[in-house]
């Protein structure tokens, strides 16, 4: 029934392993090294974690897609960063998911972080433009907050379109940006850190092609119904070609469900479905 599917990427990281296991499919970096700082996949997530470094010196490190993807992809990450307080005010910390440009070397990109220093903690939404050593970042909204932790799903076409929601809360919508983060995109997972050790950690990265999910193969007038496991439904009917698409909240793009399709004539019910925006389903007889 699945024709194609959506879903590009899935690493939900609730596992221990050894670092070795990310690769091929991640490449590490940064500008700590392997000696002051650590990568580590535990049951509770991958942790991204810089060591102490001097006073006035940034230290970051990152593990990132080796793979790109396509403008209009719907990213998704569950991240964290520690409670605990910043001792000096010319200390900080940053977690954060960025969506960069994989056609260049060029430090454009996208950005969600939770930063935290001596009296502010924050979640913030920007973007960056800049050469191939240092970019200049620009933030859209600035949340000040004390949570530790961020469900996030984005999606950007790296042009005037970028979308950020936390959990089921969409947090920044622009359709008239000017980003020039050329597609297709790598995504990055990162700790940075200003002056001290800092730890970080993520889960549940997954990568859709869109938020619609297509059924062929209809009558005209079939009503077609996706109840994700704890979500509201989604309903859609299909067209004179015999087509119904099941637009998803972008938070939703991937997931677990009860597809069902009524028509006239029949009646179908499939439990259990994994589904991605982007797939392409036909109902055979």
């Amino acid at each position: 029934m699945l024709e194609h599917s959506g879903l590009l990427a899935e690493q939900r990281f609730n596992e221990p392993a050894p670092t070795s296991s990310l690769a091929p499919t991640f490449r590490l970096g940064g500008t700590a090294t392997l000696s002051d700082a650590t990568v580590r996949l535990a049951s509770n997530g991958l942790h991204v974690d810089v060591g102490p470094h001097p006073l006035g010196t940034w230290r970051g490190f990152f593990v990132a897609t080796a793979a790109t993807y396509p403008a209009n992809a719907v990213i998704h990450v569950r991240m964290w960063r520690p409670s605990r307080s910043v001792p000096l005010a010319s200390q900080s910390g940053i977690v954060l998911i960025a969506v960069q440009t994989g056609a260049s070397k060029l430090l454009d990109y996208v950005v969600v972080a939770g930063a935290i220093s001596r009296g502010n903690e924050s979640w913030l939404v920007g973007y960056a433009n800049g050469n191939t050593t240092y970019a200049t970042t620009k933030v859209l909204s600035n949340m000040p907050s004390s949570a530790t932790s961020q469900d996030v799903t984005l999606r950007t076409d790296g042009r005037s379109r970028y979308a950020v929601y936390f959990g089921r809360r969409l947090v920044y919508k622009s359709t008239s940006l000017r980003l020039g983060v050329a597609p297709p995109f790598r995504v990055y997972l990162e700790v940075e850190a200003h002056g001290f050790p800092y730890q970080t950690r993520f889960q549940d990265l997954w990568i859709a092609a869109g938020n619609a999910v297509k059924v062929d193969g209809l009558r005209r007038g079939d009503h077609v119904t996706l109840t994700p496991d704890g979500d509201p439904r989604v309903r859609a009917i299909a067209n004179a070609a015999g087509r119904a698409q099941l637009l998803l909240p972008l938070n939703e793009a991937v997931g677990k469900g009860t597809l069902t399709i009524r028509g006239p004539h029949m009646r179908r019910r499939f439990t259990g479905v994994a589904f991605a925006g982007g797939d392409v389903y036909t109902l055979r007889t």
